[in-house]
C-alpha cells in the first residue's frame, strides 16, 4: 500500500474502532439494557464500519480520478496477502463448522456461493466481498471515465438496496421479486462484492489525494449520522427486511466521515492496523469459546446476562489473542532480522 503517511494515522485509529463496532454487531451490547438503543447502535450506527474498511482499501489501492488505473502488480500483492489471511481464517473456523454439523458444499452452485459471496463463516463474507469488489472497481476504472465508473457502482448499490434494507418492497414488485429470488439462490444477501463493495472502494479512491475539505467538518458528519438514523428508524415501517447493511444515506454519511478522519493528523500506527484485522477475524471464535466456557458450573461468568459485560469480555478476549499473535509475529520478525533474512526496515 502507498499513500501519504500524514493522512493514514486517523484511518489506523478509526480502523481499530471500526473492528470493535463489528464486534458490537455480533454481540448486541445494549440488548439487555434497551432493545431500542441496541437496534439503533448495532443495526444503524455500527453499519459505518464495513464501508469504512472498503474505503480504506480503495483509498490506498485504486487510482484516484485523472490517473491511469492501478497496475496489476499492486493488485497482485493485495490478493496474495489477503488470500493468505483468508485461508488461515477459514482453517481456524473449520473445526467450529464441523462441530456445528455443517457440511462442505455439494453442488457447483453451492461452491460458487461459498467462494464468491457467503464465505465459510458468517463474518468472513468480507473477504470474498473485497476480492470481487476490487476486481469490479478496477475493471470499471479501466473501461470507463471515473465519473461513469462511480455512476455504475452507484447503480449496483441501488440495486443492492432492494435486496437488503429495502427488500420489504419486493413483494409489491412481482417481476423484480422473481429476479431477486433467483439471485438469492446464488448469494444469501446483496451486501456482497457485487452490489455493496464497488461504490465504497471507488469513493475511497475519489478522496485520494483530494479529500474534499468542504465535507470534513463535524457538523457534516453529524448531519450524515442523523440522516442514517432517520432512515434506520423509518425503514421498519416498510416491513421486515432481509438484511440491514445497506442504507440510501450510508454513502453520504461515509463521504462526510472519511475526509474528517483524513484531517486527523497523527502518526500512522501499524500496530493498531494489524490489531484491527486480528480482532475482526478472531472475535467470533472468542464468542464461541466464552459461550462454551460458560456451560461449566464454575465459569458461568464467562457469558453473563448483562449484554454490555458480554461485549466487554469478547473485546478483551479478542484483544488478548490479537496481542499474543502480534507478540509472536514481532519476535519472529526480530529473529529473522538477526539472521539477516528480512531487512530491518521491512
Amino acid at each position: 500500500m502507498s499513500g501519504p503517511p500524514a493522512l493514514s494515522g486517523g484511518l489506523d485509529r478509526f480502523r481499530f474502532a471500526a473492528a470493535l463496532l463489528v464486534v458490537a454487531i455480533h454481540t448486541s451490547p445494549f440488548s439487555s439494557l434497551s432493545p431500542a438503543v441496541d437496534r439503533w447502535f448495532t443495526h444503524v450506527l455500527c453499519r459505518v464500519a464495513v464501508p469504512f474498511f472498503f474505503m480504506v482499501t480503495g483509498y490506498f489501492l485504486l487510482s484516484p480520478p485523472g490517473s491511469p488505473p492501478a497496475g496489476r502488480r499492486p493488485l497482485s500483492h493485495f490478493y496474495k496477502k489477503n488470500l493468505a489471511i483468508y485461508g488461515l481464517a477459514t482453517l481456524l473456523y473449520l473445526p467450529i463448522q464441523w462441530y456445528a454439523g455443517r457440511q462442505l458444499p455439494h453442488s457447483l452452485l453451492a461452491w460458487v456461493r461459498v467462494l464468491f459471496f457467503d464465505s465459510t463463516y458468517y463474518h468472513l463474507w468480507y473477504f470474498p466481498a473485497v476480492f470481487l469488489g476490487v476486481w469490479i472497481a478496477w475493471q470499471l476504472q479501466r473501461r470507463l471515465p471515473f465519473s461513469r465508473a462511480l455512476l455504475a457502482a452507484s447503480l449496483l448499490y441501488l440495486a443492492g438496496l432492494l435486496g437488503d434494507s429495502y427488500s420489504a418492497l419486493l413483494p409489491r414488485l412481482p417481476l423484480l421479486d422473481t429476479l431477486y429470488q433467483a439471485g438469492f439462490q446464488l448469494f444469501s444477501y446483496t451486501r456482497n462484492g457485487l452490489f455493496f463493495a464497488p461504490l465504497f472502494l471507488l469513493l475511497g479512491a475519489r478522496l485520494h489525494p483530494h479529500p474534499l475539505p468542504g465535507l470534513a467538518r463535524p457538523g457534516t458528519v453529524c448531519l450524515g449520522l442523523a440522516l442514517l438514523t432517520g432512515e434506520g428508524l423509518l425503514l421498519p415501517l416498510l416491513g421486515t427486511a432481509r438484511h440491514d447493511s445497506m442504507y440510501l444515506s450510508l454513502p453520504l454519511c461515509m463521504l462526510a466521515l472519511f475526509p474528517l478522519l483524513l484531517r486527523w493528523q497523527c502518526p500512522p500506527s501499524p500496530l493498531l492496523r494489524q490489531a484491527s484485522t486480528l480482532v475482526y477475524i478472531l472475535h467470533p471464535f472468542c464468542i464461541v469459546a466464552l459461550r462454551g466456557l460458560a456451560k461449566l458450573p464454575w465459569l458461568t461468568w464467562a457469558w453473563p446476562g448483562n449484554s454490555l459485560l458480554r461485549y466487554a469480555l469478547v473485546c478483551a478476549a479478542s484483544l488478548a489473542w490479537a496481542g499474543l499473535i502480534q507478540l509472536f509475529l514481532h519476535r519472529k520478525k526480530a529473529r529473522s532480522i538477526q539472521k539477516g533474512s528480512v531487512p530491518s526496515d521491512s
